[in-house]
């Protein structure tokens, strides 16, 4: 592997294509917590991701592809497998048709950035993209979603590439997308562009968007963690709580105490919603059977986030996650995903 490593970074450098050597994950992941990435390669262009993939496949060295490191938990130690990040790959094309907008995007785009830009050009229904930390290849490969605003939604084509370096371009229909799922996700791709129109039917006056998009900042900010690092959502769900309430009685019980509450403290005392969250979560914290000496835990807003409250290992993260798990016993799927065996 070390010689196939030393092919690799030579290749590199004399097609002018960037690389991290020994990326921290540490310091640059949003849950702040792994080992040490030998090779984080960066091309800027699909020219140089094509002819990337064709090189490692040639030379038979493995990979992964990462976006934003905002939903995946990776192990500790120095990962010898290289990494390929779309960082750079951050283009959006526009066209301006008679009746609506064409979009061009690549994947390395962060999903905030393209929910700002809709809203600037007036146009709604994205809206609720711009509290998802992740780049747009790993907002479709995933299907992501918010405030009922979906990435697939406007999508009519996707372009990436098969682990060959062969280009494929699937129209929105061919990708199979469901709640959290898609086509894309049953085998290694490269999602290098996505492609998106939206009609003249969903366009607003930008003081309309504005507001909307500023709304839901702020409703965002109210239940959300903020202050400690995490990676959103552990489960796929609309709400957890509701899932669990058919694990057995007692989460039946606390489930229809929560709901009659929530109600009452958001209609008549809005000013403590947080402390009341916060007992709620503790509560669910012990039904669930969990770690207290972890320094990995539940947001103090919501059940359904993993927060990293000073740990710089990714094994303890992955650890707490596969208990926690192991406690919602399928009620729920995973969402953040798992890099344990990453050699």
């Amino acid at each position: 592997m070390i010689k196939k490593i030393e092919i690799l970074l030579r290749w590199l450098s004399e097609n002018k294509i960037s690389y991290l050597k020994n990326f921290e994950l540490k310091k640059e992941s949003w849950l702040e917590a792994g080992g040490i990435i030998k090779t984080f390669i960066r091309p800027s262009d699909e020219e140089s991701c094509q002819n990337l993939i064709k090189f490692l496949k040639k030379n038979q060295i493995d990979f992964y592809i990462l976006g934003n490191i905002s939903n995946v938990i990776i192990r500790d130690g120095l990962i010898e497998t290289p990494i390929i990040n779309l960082y750079k790959c951050d283009k959006i094309y526009k066209k301006e048709l008679k009746n609506g907008l064409e979009l061009k995007v690549n994947g390395g785009v962060p999903m905030p950035r393209l929910s700002k830009l809709l809203v600037n050009e007036g146009i709604t229904g994205s809206e609720g993209l711009v509290g998802i930390p992740g780049t747009v290849g790993g907002g479709i490969y995933m299907n992501a979603s918010s405030y009922n605003c979906c990435i697939s939604d406007y999508l009519t084509s996707v372009e990436f590439f098969e682990i060959d370096g062969n280009k494929k371009t699937l129209k929105k229909h061919e990708l199979n997308f469901g709640f959290r799922k898609s086509f894309l996700q049953n085998k290694k791709y490269l999602i290098f562009n996505a492609c998106f129109f939206y009609p003249k039917t969903i366009f607003k006056d930008i003081e309309f968007t504005k507001k909307k998009l500023k709304a839901i900042v702020v409703h965002r900010s109210s239940f959300q963690e903020k202050i400690l690092p995490n990676l959103g959502s552990i489960f796929v769900t609309y709400n957890l709580y509701k899932d669990l309430r058919k694990k057995n009685f007692i989460f039946y019980f606390y489930y229809v105490v929560y709901k009659i509450f929530s109600i009452i403290f958001h209609n008549f005392f809005r000013n403590y919603l947080l402390k009341f969250i916060k007992i709620v979560v503790r509560i669910y914290f012990k039904l669930l059977k969990l770690n207290l000496s972890s320094n990995f835990s539940l947001s103090d807003r919501t059940i359904n986030c993993l927060t990293n409250r000073g740990s710089k290992s990714g094994n303890e993260a992955i650890k707490f996650v596969k208990e926690m798990e192991i406690a919602v016993n399928k009620h729920a799927r995973l969402e953040n995903i798992i890099l344990d065996k990453i050699k």
